[in-house]
């Protein structure tokens, strides 16, 4: 019987095709997974403000602000304070990003209804079942890990005699 282990990299070997760049756009692999759901985040709502990045991609303010900085140089994204309060600053993509997030998306939906046309009904509704079973149990052992680094970061009283 194979190991988890064994498993595990005869299915990496297999879905490596999936992260060669003649496969995605270039664009793709040159983000890291912060930068696509800010990405993300702003092809959804149009503008956000910082603290809401931060939030959104649970990082300290000055985390977003720096990977923020970044996608700015690359002109993907517009960093603008507001005319009200100028301590707010607001952050939107440029065309270019859109345009980027367009073809990202165009192909990602692309080869999704690709493999749903090879799956029956009843696959779906099982590959979707499996998915949300996956995502609850690694969201719970998050929880738990949550928690032990809470329980772990508090100050220890020390009797004084």
């Amino acid at each position: 019987m194979d190991t988890f282990e064994s498993l595990m990299f005869q299915y990496l070997d297999r879905f490596k095709l999936l992260f060669f760049p003649e496969q995605w756009d270039n664009f793709i692999l040159n983000c890291s997974k912060n930068e696509i759901f800010i990405l993300l985040l702003l092809y959804r709502k149009g503008e956000v403000n910082m603290s809401e990045i931060a939030e959104y991609i649970n990082t300290p303010l000055n985390t977003a602000t720096g990977i923020v900085t970044r996608m700015e140089k690359r002109n993907i994204i517009l960093r603008t304070r507001s005319m009200t309060d100028k301590r707010v600053v607001t952050v939107t993509m440029t065309n270019s990003g859109t345009e980027l997030m367009n073809q990202m998306l165009k192909e990602i939906i692309y080869y999704g209804q690709t493999v749903m046309e090879e799956l029956t009904a009843q696959e779906t509704k099982l590959l979707f079942q499996i998915i949300d079973k996956v995502i609850g149990v690694l969201h719970r052992e998050n929880e738990k890990e949550s928690l032990q680094n809470q329980t772990s970061t508090k100050p220890k009283r020390i009797t004084i005699e």
